[in-house]
């Protein structure tokens, strides 16, 4: 497409730079100016008047297998919440189920404004994921899940570390650079209790060969940082650096509870963190220190991890909150709505190495970027940070554009048949719990 978006107020993300009034003019994949213009022939234009034109938001931690999980896994902590539901559900999916899922979160991140997502499936079916990705038109990242150890993992999930070693490669050859890179594989260990040393150092060799990124778990909730430290003798971060995998290729979700040592490590080795603030409420496993994080030169982006466990796909809500608790930590102004926004855009595109392609409204960037309709924000009055992070951003997304293509208009999905997906998924659902036979 060749697009003129007049008339909005942009929020270009870029270092010193703060919203102003400008058109923005999108010629094909990429930004091709900013500025005050009259239509060029053959583009189409776009009314952006009391809208906010910024870049879509980045999430770099999610689970789309487990969007149909939505409200089957409540009340637990996160390891009984993982062997008695999260666990057997995944290892129930069949290839219609799995694909429902993937589909419904996908329609949900980009309603939400969502525009590049790092996503980490289950042990199987990356080539449906992959799949799914593609004809969304979303940019993303994924890896299908590596499981060669653990207690209570199913035996569907339950890999040997060759199998899994393998299928990586083969979904990575299939899939990498799809769509002139709009699509990308990560290697995805699931976490360092669900991986034998052998396949975590095989992953951090086949990482540094290849360039390709490492996503990951860890320091989610002190059962789990107790259990790791039993089985290796070294903290989460420091066994995960032995092992070869902290590194500026590297995103590891959640980093809840962290010691100064392995904060350290983290800015040290460049290795990136996930917040996802919903999450680690939800589960009731604590309130990462973004401020202290980000303090220590650690890129800090967000994500609204799975539906299990959020119950939301909700970037701008994952934007809020983070905020919030670290005002709860630190005081008013730690961590200011300006501030949360940039992880979500520019600090999550630093963290998937795409920095020199999105995160900004920049001439020469791909075109990945959301409309927002000021009206429907609470209150008329603040900058447009403040008013976007706590005025309620998702509910005001009018379009949105992924590599210059317009995914929503007029807050419908264009791509994605919104009732088929949700019908297919509350059709999906029954056989899925059957087959799960959760206890």
């Amino acid at each position: 497409m060749n697009v003129l978006i007049r008339g909005g107020t942009l929020l270009p993300m870029r270092d010193g730079a703060f919203d102003f009034p400008a058109d923005l003019l999108v010629r094909g994949r990429t930004i091709d100016d900013i500025g005050t213009f009259e239509a060029p022939d053959g583009f189409e234009v776009i009314d952006a008047s009391g809208c906010y034109v910024m870049p879509g938001l980045v999430q770099i931690h999610v689970h789309l297998v487990q969007t149909i999980f939505r409200g089957l896994a409540e009340d637990l902590p996160l390891l009984d919440w993982l062997r008695r539901r999260v666990w057997p559900l995944e290892a129930a999916h069949d290839e219609l189920s799995l694909r429902a899922s993937v589909r419904l979160g996908l329609l949900e991140l980009l309603l939400g404004g969502t525009t590049t997502v790092l996503d980490m499936g289950t042990t199987h079916g990356g080539d449906i994921v992959a799949e799914e990705l593609v004809r969304s038109g979303i940019r993303a990242r994924f890896g299908q899940a590596m499981m060669d150890a653990g207690d209570g993992v199913p035996p569907r999930l339950l890999e040997t570390t060759r199998a899994s070693l393998d299928a990586s490669a083969a979904l990575r050859k299939r899939w990498d650079g799809q769509d002139a890179g709009r699509i990308g594989y990560a290697y995805a260990p699931r976490f360092a209790l669900s991986c034998t040393r052998d396949l975590l150092e095989s992953v951090a060799a086949l990482a540094k060969m290849t360039s390709a990124l490492v996503h990951t778990h860890t320091n989610e909730s002190r059962d789990e940082r107790e259990l790791v430290e039993r089985a290796t003798g070294r903290s989460p971060v420091a066994y995960l650096a032995e092992v070869g995998l902290a590194s500026e290729r590297a995103i590891f979700a959640h980093g809840v509870h962290l010691d100064a040592t392995e904060l350290a490590e983290l800015a040290a080795t460049k290795t990136s963190i996930a917040h996802c603030p919903s999450s680690n409420l939800k589960l009731g496993s604590g309130i990462a220190d973004v401020v202290a994080l980000r303090g220590a030169g650690v890129t800090v982006g967000i994500g609204a991890d799975g539906a299990a466990c959020n119950n939301r796909l909700d970037g701008f809500e994952e934007v809020r909150l983070a905020t919030l608790l670290s005002r709860a930590l630190h005081g008013p102004g730690a961590l200011t709505a300006g501030d949360a926004l940039v992880m979500a855009t520019r600090e999550g595109a630093r963290a998937l190495r795409l920095d020199g392609e999105i995160g900004t409204l920049e001439a020469g960037k791909r075109a990945d970027l959301v409309v927002l309709d000021a009206g429907l924000l609470a209150g008329p009055a603040g900058d447009a940070a403040t008013r976007i992070v706590f005025g309620g951003g998702s509910r005001a997304i009018r379009h949105v554009f992924v590599d210059g293509q317009q995914l929503v208009r007029d807050g419908r999905a264009v791509r994605l048949d919104a009732a088929e997906i949700r019908a297919r998924a509350a059709e999906e659902l029954p056989g899925l719990v059957e087959r799960a036979r959760l206890t």
